[in-house]
């Protein structure tokens, strides 16, 4: 099972990690996609093994008939104008007319089969073909081809990549070489690239141009190069891994998105990050063979792959992050407790124990899973309810078994068995805690009431029965002994609780010198009547904040109320809130 988890942070709304994806299969059976085309009303067409679809961002829809013509393989494809879609096919070419729905006939020319790349320059229409390198001439409907016994120069006849630059040159990827057509002498002037000893070829599958340094990258058969064309100066990426390069993009940060036989790459001009597909994670990287990769008007990034498409959206509010990243492990963990303690590092408890990493995923090894029947990182408990990082700075868990406390040079947290005096409540199903600045530990349980320790004695009780120094319960006027959530009022001395009783909830304040209990005036009593209460959290300004199904009530510190509600269909249940920068989300 994948469960992601949202930590609450400032995440950067231009990415580069690339590490989920909104995964799309065209049809239904998995299709292997070759290109993507953006119309001009934002529409994007897609080439696949199997022919055309369209997605409008909430529906794909096929655009080929099984059987005929169209039911082929599309490699590259193009918009002419606004609303005809040009395609390079297994079938040779296709023009589709996106506002009629229709495929429209072709000039009696002979265009070329197997066409594998294409281009438009003014009203020339470029295709390259297994079979050869063509020109198209849009308004007197004439084809001509540059064949190799008028053109010697052009290095082979079989033609992979295409690209018309800023500068209006031509350059042509061959299966043999890389070379630049000069319309002046009407020739092709050679690009020489290195030798390699692996390959007796220089097959050049893709090109792309790097508008802000004037230079081209180019995608070989196991290398990839960057050329300067206003300088003539070709240099070799040595740092990328021997690959078969497929396709290449320029994401909205300018980082170089390379698509291989092996996964995607990203260079953001310092560091090389390689995303693979995980077969534990539905929102990997749809599959390792990438042969497009698109980026449209939004800077939206689209992936073609041997298994559909991987979508990556440039602008999210929220970053969705896999537990195997986090830490090299495929077991699952719903998370219900997410904290950052001072020393930058993370604590995600759940339902499985509880996750440490210092800096999430840029450091795996570092990572750490604490649970039940761990040999090396044990906890008494899987469920994990609330974390809390104390004045010392140490790092407390309220459990299912009890209260730990993380024991920094040990690296293990260790487990306490609190009580009360007559050894008749326990603390062994904690639900939450809070530090009351005075040592003292307090603790929120189910079916034990509330349980005030002092924090050296019990640390140093390890082993042992610790007797509480107080232990608060509906003797001492708790509405009920299940005590679900807890949050201290330092400004007034008290803490608010709030009690699970006979199928209702009740909250509680506690004079945290006397342990006094006081209840909420009637008057706000009476307008959290019917209201089922799903959590319960304190702003630094001293007001308790109460979530309800279809809103949340605010309580001031002097004790009066004002509500919410939200304008949404469906219950809107309030699950967690946060306060960030004197904002409640």
């Amino acid at each position: 099972m994948l469960l992601l988890c949202a930590i609450c942070q400032t995440v950067s709304a231009q990415r580069a990690d690339y590490c989920t994806f909104e995964n799309i299969n065209p049809g239904t059976t998995p299709s292997s996609v070759s290109c993507f085309v953006q119309d001009t009303q934002g529409m994007m067409w897609i080439g696949t093994d199997k022919g055309l679809f369209g997605y409008d961002g909430y529906d794909m829809r096929m655009h080929y008939t099984a059987g005929d013509t169209t039911n082929t393989r599309i490699y590259c494809g193009l918009m002419m104008d606004e609303k005809h879609l040009c395609l390079g096919t297994d079938n040779g070419l296709h023009i589709y007319n996106v506002e009629e729905d229709t495929y429209q006939p072709l000039p009696a020319v002979g265009f070329p089969s197997d066409i594998r790349a294409m281009t438009l320059h003014e009203e020339h229409l470029w295709l390259g073909s297994l079979n050869g390198l063509f020109v198209f001439n849009l308004k007197n409907n004439t084809l001509h081809e540059f064949d190799r016994e008028h053109y010697p120069s052009l290095p082979h006849s079989t033609i992979y990549s295409l690209l018309h630059t800023q500068d209006d040159e031509l350059y042509i990827g061959t299966y043999n070489g890389l070379c630049r057509y000069d319309a002046s002498t009407d020739a092709f002037v050679p690009i020489p690239l290195p030798a390699t000893s692996h390959k007796s070829n220089q097959f050049i599958n893709t090109l792309l141009e790097d508008t802000v340094c004037h230079a081209l990258w180019i995608g070989t058969e196991g290398h990839l190069y960057k050329y300067y064309y206003r300088h003539n100066l070709l240099e070799q990426a040595h740092d990328f891994p021997v690959n078969s390069v497929k396709s290449l993009a320029l994401d909205g940060q300018h980082h170089l998105l390379i698509g291989t036989d092996n996964g995607l790459y990203v260079f953001d001009n310092k560091h090389w990050n390689h995303v693979l597909h995980d077969s534990r994670i539905r929102t990997s990287l749809a599959d390792n063979i990438v042969w497009s990769i698109s980026v449209d008007k939004e800077k939206n990034v689209w992936i073609g792959t041997d298994y559909g498409i991987s979508f990556d959206k440039y602008t999210r509010n929220l970053h969705y992050l896999p537990v195997s990243q986090i830490i090299d492990s495929g077991m699952g963990n719903r998370f219900f407790s997410l904290f950052r303690s001072t020393d930058g590092s993370y604590w995600l408890g759940g339902t499985n124990g509880i996750i440490h990493s210092p800096q999430l995923k840029e450091a795996k090894e570092s990572a750490r899973w604490y649970s039940m029947g761990d040999e090396k990182y044990p906890l008494a408990h899987n469920r994990v309810r609330d974390i809390l990082e104390d004045d010392e700075q140490e790092v407390w868990i309220a459990t299912d078994g009890s209260v730990h406390r993380y024991d920094k040079n040990r690296k293990q947290f260790v487990h306490y068995t609190v009580v009360d005096s007559a050894r008749h409540n326990n603390a062994n199903w904690a639900y939450s805690l809070f530090d009351d600045h005075r040592g003292r530990l307090w603790i929120a349980t189910c079916l034990g009431g509330i349980f005030v320790c002092n924090k050296e004695q019990l640390a140093a009780s390890e082993g042992t029965h610790y007797v509480a120094d107080k232990n608060i319960t509906v003797d001492d006027g708790l509405s009920g002994m299940y005590v679900t959530q807890m949050f201290p009022d330092f400004t007034r001395n008290r803490a608010w609780a709030l009690v699970f009783n006979h199928g209702a909830c009740e909250l509680n304040l506690i004079d945290m010198r006397t342990y006094r209990v006081q209840l909420l005036p009637d008057s706000i009593r009476q307008m959290l009547k019917n209201k089922s209460i799903t959590f319960l959290m304190g702003d630094s300004r001293g007001n308790a904040w109460i979530g309800y199904p279809g809103g949340v009530m605010r309580i001031s510190g002097d004790l009066k109320a004002d509500e919410i509600s939200f304008r949404s269909s469906g219950t809107c249940d309030v699950l967690a809130m946060e306060e960030v920068n004197e904002q409640v989300w």
